[in-house]
């Protein structure tokens, strides 16, 4: 006996548990949202492929080797215009073959592969960058579906509120008609609305289900009635903007920073150790006639001469500032367009938190008509379309509060998302 209570006790509990709402906060979905979309791999991504071009630019500090074949066929060679007694000089043979492998050590690139390096790491914050722009645009998506479901589900509450009150009036009515007090009419009238209710409550459910399910799709993870929408409100002191654009902006602009230090790395000059080995007809003793090896070492110096007259450097750099210059404009009309958006927000948030403070004197001012109005029913003074009208006019005013409330919510977090904070 004991152990079927203790069984019986789990299971309440485990029920109890499986229907309890789990609480969703706007900011979880922002983050569950931002895991789940597939841009979120890019970074991963970008971040693998920069390791592999860094490793790709150290290879270069390796020794670089090339295996060289040739055979030819020429119709003259090198000979001695002169004649010597008892002594005949060969001509090197015409057919010749040489394979080589030659061997070139970097000692100094002038800075070039370590620039290069640089230039991939400013590329991969710049890309990753735009990932996170593209990121933050999903906020938009999130922020509409769940202030959509928080709107139905308020709603939801307040119909429910309303269907209890007038069947209870319903009930008390039909008493009423039994008694002679009230005509009949008045239970249709009741019946009617409650029918209307219900419709309300069936379409609201409706776009409650089709705003969690867009929910769900966005952030990966299972969203249902059972899910409690946690209202947040977001804090719009702060005007500082601090939007992922700005950054990527100025990952751009470093990127062609960097890119202006390889243009000069790359006109600075170079030094290396090269070494050739080879066997071949002829050697290096051009007159040999036989198959010999040979070997051929030394370092060498080269200082790039063109920029000096092509004024090729001097024009390269210029057209990077002037993309670096056209970046910062870009900047400058997106802060600018920002500002202004913000201030058309601010505007919203003043005008709904008046239209609320309104809602709540006007919601005072129609539930006492509606509570006169009902005494008045149950006196038999006035009809129970006369009451509805009153009870319509207090609903309406209720749905505008819910309304301006979640509009005011959503308007505040438009505001921070705008912000960028």
């Amino acid at each position: 006996m004991r152990s079927f209570i203790l069984y019986m006790g789990l299971l309440l509990v485990l029920n109890h548990i499986g229907h309890a709402q789990t609480p969703l906060s706007l900011e979880d979905c922002y983050r569950q949202a931002e895991m789940h979309s597939p841009l979120a791999a890019q970074t991963r991504l970008i971040q693998e492929a920069t390791e592999l071009q860094i490793n790709i630019l150290s290879s270069s500090y390796v020794p670089q080797s090339r295996l060289n074949g040739q055979a030819t066929w020429q119709s003259d060679v090198t000979s001695l215009p002169i004649k010597l007694p008892n002594f005949e000089i060969s001509p090197p043979p015409k057919d010749q073959y040489k394979l080589t492998l030659d061997v070139t050590q970097t000692i100094w690139d002038g800075g070039v592969i370590q620039k290069q390096k640089s230039v991939a790491l400013a590329n991969q914050q710049a890309e990753q960058q735009k990932v996170a722009v593209d990121l933050y645009q999903i906020r938009e998506q999130v922020s509409n579906l769940f202030f959509g479901a928080l709107f139905a589900e308020r709603q939801l509450h307040n119909f429910e509120i309303l269907q209890k009150e007038l069947r209870a009036k319903l009930t008390k009515t039909q008493a009423s008609v039994q008694n002679g007090i009230a005509i009949r009419s008045n239970i249709l009238s009741l019946e009617a609305r409650l029918l209307e209710i219900e419709q309300q409550l069936l379409e609201t459910q409706k776009r409650r289900i089709a705003a969690l399910e867009g929910l769900s799709l966005l952030t990966g993870t299972t969203i249902d009635t059972n899910t409690q929408l946690v209202e947040t409100r977001a804090e719009t002191q702060n005007s500082e903007i601090v939007r992922p654009e700005l950054r990527l902006f100025d990952a751009q602009k470093q990127t062609l920073t960097v890119n202006e230090q390889v243009i000069k790395a790359k006109n600075a000059p170079k030094l290396s150790a090269f070494a050739t080995g080879g066997y071949g007809r002829p050697g290096l003793n051009f007159l040999a006639t036989n198959f010999q090896t040979y070997f051929i070492g030394g370092v060498q110096l080269q200082i790039p001469l063109t920029h000096w007259y092509t004024k090729s450097q001097g024009m390269e750099i210029r057209q990077l500032r002037a993309n670096q210059q056209r970046i910062e404009r870009q900047r400058e009309s997106f802060l600018l367009a920002t500002q202004v958006r913000l201030a058309n927000q601010r505007r919203e948030v003043e005008r709904l938190q008046a239209l609320v403070e309104s809602d709540r004197k006007l919601i005072d001012i129609r539930s006492t008509i509606r509570k006169a109005s009902e005494s008045q029913l149950d006196n038999g003074i006035i009809t129970a379309s006369d009451y509805l009208t009153e009870v319509n006019n207090e609903d309406t005013a209720r749905q505008n509060q819910i309304l301006h409330e979640v509009q005011l919510l959503q308007a505040q977090n438009n505001l921070r998302l705008t912000a960028g904070n």
